[in-house]
């Protein structure tokens, strides 16, 4: 019956896709690392060679399909796309409406000029506060922030960053003119 479980479990893995949809198949296939540890330690306990060969095998297999989820996960986040409450994937290449909008004149913090931010940088604290922060993100089509985040313009550009280290979570592109 082992021997059928194993085989089950090891079919499934390779039916899986290789790229990771949501942090939860990170979570996933960490645990079954560690499930493979455990039957590894079993095996070796009780002198299986058959069973532990296997074993070994399905486990280099996840440790594999890991890495490969891992690497894709992080590339994704790189790109901008950007993961949601329940799983969904969405990618945000500019506005949202297509609309731009007039905020009136804007000057960057001294020290600095336009640079194009991406999602995973971390902007610098003079952006955080100030006339930097957008008060009302529905006048400008924006969505108002989530919990422990909020909308900053850095120049045409409307930043989603998160309140405590200034992590760029959303960009949209060309808001302000």
């Amino acid at each position: 019956m082992r021997h059928f479980i194993l085989a089950v479990a090891g079919l499934a893995s390779l039916a899986a896709p290789l790229a990771a949809q949501t942090a939860g198949e990170l979570r996933d296939d960490r645990r079954e690392i560690h499930q493979d540890r455990r039957e590894l330690r079993d095996d070796r306990r009780d002198g299986d060679r058959r069973e532990f060969r296997d074993d070994r095998r399905e486990l280099r297999d996840d440790r594999r399909e890991f890495r490969d989820d891992r690497r894709d996960f992080r590339d994704d986040r790189r790109d901008g796309d950007r993961r949601f409450e329940g799983g969904e994937r969405q990618r945000w290449d500019g506005n949202r409406d297509g609309r731009r909008y007039d905020a009136g004149r804007y000057a960057y913090p001294r020290g600095f000029g336009y640079r194009s931010w991406g999602v995973g940088a971390f902007l610098p604290r003079a952006y955080w506060g100030g006339s930097y922060i957008i008060a009302r993100p529905s006048l400008y089509g924006i969505g108002y922030a989530r919990p422990n985040a909020h909308w900053v313009r850095v120049g045409p550009d409307a930043l989603l960053i998160r309140n405590r280290d200034g992590a760029v979570l959303e960009v949209l592109r060309n808001r302000f003119y």
